[in-house]
């Protein structure tokens, strides 16, 4: 499990480092599903100040939303690009019971962002990012986790997801190129 030093070794070396978007530092948090990325995140908003946090789960297309290039070219052109052009940024939040894109959100300016979830860790995400984590926590934990977290519907997706998941942290070596590494087991 995390702890209490953990999260303060983030938040000073996030603290300490250079802005890489625009005036906004960013920090990435990826590993697999019910790792506890989410926790985290929302703990380091606080200490941050109410820093925004995008989740990864209001940017997927559905359970089957290509973890590689699309989605990772899609935070770049929504979120990414437009901090960096010193704009706000927009994305299309998913409804996962219409299963469909839906509401526009518009992120708040801000000196920090935290980006959680499978998929914030990709190289092209990286290359803007101040800090990044890995989470992880045994896969057995993490998919019990989930479907208490989300209820029994998901059972039917979690196993797919779980390897798709894999495939993706390997191709991309999230975990080897994380500034900190966390576990929850």
């Amino acid at each position: 499990m995390y702890t209490d030093s953990d999260v303060t070794q983030i938040l000073e070396s996030l603290c300490a480092s250079s802005p890489l978007l625009g005036t906004t530092r960013l920090i990435t948090i990826d590993g697999p599903a019910g790792s506890g990325k989410t926790t985290l995140a929302s703990e380091l908003s606080v200490a941050l100040g109410d820093a925004p946090i995008v989740h990864m789960d209001d940017l997927y297309g559905g359970w089957y939303q290509d973890l590689a290039f699309e989605l990772a070219e899609r935070i770049d052109a929504q979120i990414i690009q437009p901090i960096l052009a010193g704009t706000f940024a927009q994305y299309q939040r998913y409804d996962w019971l219409r299963g469909e894109f839906s509401e526009t959100v518009t992120l708040p300016s801000h000196d920090y962002l935290i980006l959680e979830g499978v998929g914030s860790g990709h190289p092209l995400i990286r290359a803007s990012s101040s800090v990044n984590v890995w989470i992880e926590t045994d896969s057995l934990i993490g998919r019990e986790r989930v479907i208490n977290r989300d209820g029994h519907l998901v059972a039917a997706h979690i196993d797919s997801w779980q390897e798709r998941e894999r495939v993706y942290f390997a191709a991309h070596r999230v975990k080897e190129s994380a500034d900190f590494g966390l576990s929850t087991d």
